[in-house]
Formats: C-alpha cells, sequence, structure tokens
C-alpha cells in the first residue's frame, strides 16, 4: 500500500510540474506538499525513481549494469579462439579498473590492433553483455564506426566538436559509460583530438566524472607487423601460446602511431593516454577450424562431418609469406558454413 502512495504522488508531482497552466505558487505548493509527504514517508527523489522509473527504464544502476567479470572470462574463453593475450589482458584490465573505480584517475582505454576477421569486435561485444544488462543494446553503450559515423573529411572538425559532446552528454547521464571506436583507421586525422582531456588523469569538467568510463579503440592497424613479428617468433622455435603482451605492445603503439585515421600522431597516443595496445594475432589452421565448429553448432549442427568441415577449410586462404596464418581469419565461415549445410 505504502508503495502504491509513492508511486502516485511521484507521478502526480511530474503531471503538475509539466502542466504550463498552472500558477507557480500553486505549482510550488504542490510540488512542496508532495515532497513533504514523500519525505515522511522516508523516501528521497533517488528511492521514489529506483521503485518507479527504474523498473520499466534502464538506468545507471548496478541492476543494469552488473559488470560480471565472471561471465566476461568465461564467454570470451568459449567464443575466441587463438587470443590468449587479448582475453588475458582485457578481463584483467576491465575487473582492476571495476573494482578500483572510486579510486580510478582516469578512464581505462584499450586499443584493439589486428587483422580482419580474428576477434576485435567479438570481444568488444562479449564487453558489452557482461558490463550490461541490456548488452549491444544498452543506452549506455555508445559505438561509432569509420566508414559509417565520419564520412566527410572535410567536416572532421565539426565532427570533433559534435564528438566531445555526445562524449560528455553520455558520461555525464551515466558514468559507467562505454565507448566503442570502430575502424579507427578509417576516421578522419585529429577527429579524436577533442576528447583527449576526457582520456586524461584526473580531468573532470563542469562536475562531469570521466574516470568510471572505458574506450576501446579498434583497428587494422599494425596487422601485418604482429604477423610477421609472430612468425619471426614461432620460426624462433617459441610457441605462440607462450607469448605475452610485451613482445607486441610497442609494436603496436608505433603502428598505430604511423597509421593513417584518426590517431595517426595523435595527442591521444603522445601522451600515454591508451592504457594498453592490445595485439590480436593472425589465426592457424586450428583456429579457424574450431570457428567452422561453432558456427556448424550456431546453426544448428554440432557434429558436422569431417568432409563438411574439409569443405569449408578448403575455401580458406593463407598469407604467402606466413603460410600458416589464414588472410581474413574466421570473417567469411559464416556464409560459407551455410553453403555447405545447405548441400544437404
Amino acid at each position: 500500500m505504502q508503495l502504491f502512495w509513492v508511486i502516485f504522488l511521484f507521478y502526480l508531482m511530474i503531471c503538475f510540474v509539466n502542466v504550463a497552466c498552472l500558477e507557480p505558487i500553486t505549482t510550488f505548493g504542490v510540488i512542496t506538499g508532495g515532497s513533504a509527504a514523500l519525505a515522511a514517508l522516508g523516501f528521497n527523489y533517488n528511492t521514489i525513481k529506483l521503485n518507479t522509473y527504474c523498473r520499466w527504464y534502464e538506468c545507471c544502476t548496478p541492476d543494469y549494469i552488473p559488470m560480471n567479470m565472471k561471465q566476461l572470462k568465461e564467454e570470451l574463453e568459449q567464443t575466441i579462439f587463438g587470443q590468449h593475450i587479448a582475453i588475458d589482458v582485457v578481463s584483467k584490465a576491465l575487473n582492476y579498473h571495476y573494482k578500483n573505480l572510486e579510486k580510478s584517475s582516469k578512464p581505462l582505454v584499450m586499443s584493439f590492433q589486428g587483422t580482419s576477421g580474428i576477434g576485435k569486435t567479438t570481444v568488444s561485444n562479449v564487453m558489452k553483455r557482461a558490463i550490461y544488462k541490456k548488452g549491444m543494446d544498452s543506452k549506455f553503450v555508445h559505438k561509432f564506426n569509420g566508414r559509417v559515423s565520419f564520412t566527410l573529411v572535410d567536416r572532421a572538425n565539426v565532427y570533433k566538436e559534435q564528438l566531445l559532446k555526445t562524449v560528455r552528454d553520455a558520461v555525464k547521464d551515466c558514468p559507467l559509460s562505454l565507448f566503442v571506436f570502430d575502424e579507427v583507421d578509417k576516421m578522419p586525422p585529429g577527429i579524436l583530438e577533442g576528447i583527449t582531456s576526457t582520456l586524461d588523469h584526473g580531468e573532470s569538467n563542469d562536475n562531469i566524472d570521466f574516470t568510471k568510463a572505458v574506450f576501446i579503440f579498434i583497428s587494422n592497424a599494425g596487422g601485418l607487423e604482429i604477423s610477421q613479428h609472430l612468425a619471426t617468433l614461432m620460426r624462433r622455435g617459441e610457441s605462440r601460446e607462450d607469448t605475452q603482451l610485451h613482445h607486441f605492445e610497442k609494436l603496436t603503439e608505433l603502428s598505430m602511431y604511423n597509421s593513417n585515421g584518426a590517431l595517426e600522431k595523435s595527442g591521444t597516443i603522445e601522451n600515454a593516454l591508451i592504457d594498453h595496445f592490445i595485439p590480436f594475432l593472425p589465426l592457424e589452421q586450428r583456429h579457424v577450424k574450431k570457428c567452422i565448429e561453432q558456427e556448424f553448432q550456431r546453426i544448428g549442427m554440432p557434429y558436422p562431418s569431417k568432409e563438411r568441415l574439409d569443405a569449408v577449410l578448403n575455401s580458406v586462404t593463407y598469407e604467402k609469406e606466413n603460410e600458416f596464418f589464414a588472410v581474413h581469419g574466421c570473417k567469411k565461415l559464416e556464409k560459407k558454413v551455410g553453403l555447405v549445410a545447405a548441400n544437404d
């Protein structure tokens, strides 16, 4: 019964506030009376919002932002193949960031780099599902695509201002926002310079706290260099699974700094605002085979025959110089699997 009166008074207040024909004194009297009644019941604005609006609409609260790091690690290990470095670094970095939000002096900023089809976007999607109850549909997830979001080079300055406003408004609405910039190498140069200050230590403008947010930059920059360096290590007799972040991080940072796109010669890199440059390694046939099996399972064929697997594997193209690495990773497999499955 008490909850009924809370909801009733809450909506009554909203209705009166939005009725333009009421005189200011009358409106103030209604609001004051309603607030006093709610206070008498032991409720404040936040309590009312949690018990009304947030029951039906997404709010920046633990119920809608569970930050489930156990789910993150498990799903990464089940769905991402050949990326032990990325799985380890992303899991640990996010876990530490969210466990130390009150001590955080800057947002978490990571760069995902490597050739296409090897899991960069998939990892970001797994993150969304683990952090937010509504996953990729969460209003606190903000994605920008280099080919789609910023199409005109001559409007770079306009985009830069619009982007800064979008980021500021988003963080003001929810400090635990996630920003994903895909195909950064296809964005106009300088466009990310506008948000550089939001990525720095202790930056707070107009009481907006950016330190709890997460920024992800995704690009193909450094993909060739990563492949060549991994091939060199493997030819020396080193195991792929023994490679670590330090084997590639400087290489990926330099490749991003010298590449075309939004982070070319950028202050974001010069000022060391990207916390982790994460290499996504090229996939070998054994990894591609797992992707094929996963795709067959997704379409309802959990136990494909060897003939079907081989039929899809035969369509995979490998690098000329490093013949054990698939050129497109797992990117083109969905339709290839579908074609083989359709032959029944």
